[in-house]
């Protein structure tokens, strides 16, 4: 076979295959490592205030994250730099407000390991489409680590984007266009200066003949005097209009603050009155039946008898449908109603210590790549457990530690 016919079947090959090729999922958070989504920033409470909204309008994107305890310091670091940030699929919102435990978050912060956080961050709709909208938090050493991730459709608004601000001087501008034509000005200019520059050397013979020059060792005749005076004047030209445009730029903007890179401190939020803990004592997956099997000790230190109700990790939840409803605000992708078991039927009385097996079962575990944990040199899980007694109050407490697989063919 002939090296054209060859080239064509392979092309022919990749345009048959791109027709059966699954669409890219959003921001490929499953292609996180386990162990950095179920052992950092642990998500919980999120909502979305819309799923449906307009250009120029706003939605809210609110919830709390854990700051996990068992924080893999010795891969990671401590989180001693974080800032709270959205993931979305480019400049498709403008980020209006955002704050962490009620304290404005325009910098940086540190977070404390083992601590709880509450944020909210205002968005506005800036193109239409549709997005995959995730809380986020940046870590140095860390990278992005991405909360939950939900559909939101945004549609042609009644008008064009707008996004007006009141500076500190009480000038109104529209950030959106503003110092648009001078942003584009000054690349003309410069674009202009370098192509004078690049002409200049083009217009002429570029490589045989000063490659010949070169071997014959005459390389003072590539630069005539001509040259070097086009690149004084050319030097000169350029440090004025440098000198012209800052004498220009501070008289036409008296008043300016410089970008801010400060970092705040901000509190986790308080932690008052009794808990209920969980302790580890076996964590096992098994393989075929795409199940945690967990046992645990619990000791109830309320005043009132507990249920587990829930167990979230990696952003997916696996509800015990005994306690805990359904929540149909929460993306579906990422929640297992039913997957939650528990044996201890009774609900755990207060100052009781109990050893409790729960099992966590669904194909989320693979579906959302969360069993590779199994392959990792250190292979530990961590998430939240939460309770909840007959008033409804809740109580989180955080789980972890090693798990091992086992191919117990019983669950096929």
């Amino acid at each position: 076979m002939s090296p054209r016919r060859v080239v064509a079947l392979f092309a022919l090959l990749a345009a048959l295959s791109s027709m059966w090729a699954a669409p890219a999922w959003a921001h490929g958070e499953r292609t996180q490592e386990p162990f950095l989504r179920m052992r950092s920033i642990l998500f919980y409470d999120c909502e979305w205030s819309k799923d449906h909204l307009k250009v120029n309008e706003e939605m809210v994107l609110s919830g709390r994250f854990r700051v996990f305890d068992d924080w893999p310091t010795d891969v990671l670091g401590r989180p001693d730099t974080a800032y709270l940030n959205t993931g979305v699929p480019g400049p498709v919102f403008v980020r209006k407000e955002s704050f962490l435990n009620g304290v404005n978050m325009a910098n940086a912060t540190s977070l404390t390991i083992g601590g709880d956080y509450e944020f909210r961050v205002v968005l506005r709709a800036r193109g239409p489409g549709r997005y995959h909208v995730h809380p986020l938090i940046n870590v140095y050493n860390g990278g992005p680590i991405q909360g939950p991730g939900k559909w939101v459709t945004v549609e042609p608004g009644d008008a064009p984007f707008t996004n007006p601000e009141t500076t500190l001087t009480g000038e109104t501008i529209d950030l959106e266009h503003y110092g648009l034509s001078s942003v584009i000005g000054w690349h003309l200019l410069w674009i202009a200066v370098a192509l004078v520059w690049l002409l200049w050397w083009v217009r002429r013979p570029m490589f045989i003949p000063r490659y010949i020059l070169t071997q014959r060792g005459a390389e003072a005749e590539l630069v005539t005097p001509t040259d070097r005076q086009l690149a004084v004047g050319l030097l000169v030209v350029t440090l004025g209009i440098i000198i012209v445009s800052n004498y220009w730029a501070n008289r036409r903007y008296p008043i300016t603050i410089p970008l801010q890179s400060s970092r705040i401190r901000v509190k986790p939020l308080p932690r008052t009155g009794p808990s209920v803990e969980a302790d580890l004592v076996k964590a096992t997956y098994e393989v075929p039946g795409r199940t945690v099997y967990l046992d645990l000790k619990i000791t109830n230190q309320s005043t009132k008898p507990v249920r587990i109700s829930e167990f979230t990790t990696a952003n997916v939840r696996f509800l015990n449908a005994a306690v805990a409803s359904d929540d149909p605000s929460y993306p579906r992708e990422l929640i297992a109603p039913s997957g939650l078991v528990v044996d201890a039927k009774e609900a755990i009385a207060p100052g009781e210590t109990k050893l409790v097996h729960v099992s966590a079962t669904d194909p989320i575990w693979e579906t959302e790549r969360l069993a590779l944990l199994l392959y990792d040199p250190d292979s530990r899980f961590g998430g939240l457990l939460m309770f909840q007694d007959s008033d409804g109050k809740r109580f989180l407490s955080p789980i972890g530690g090693p798990i091992l697989p086992t191919f117990n063919l019983k669950a096929l």
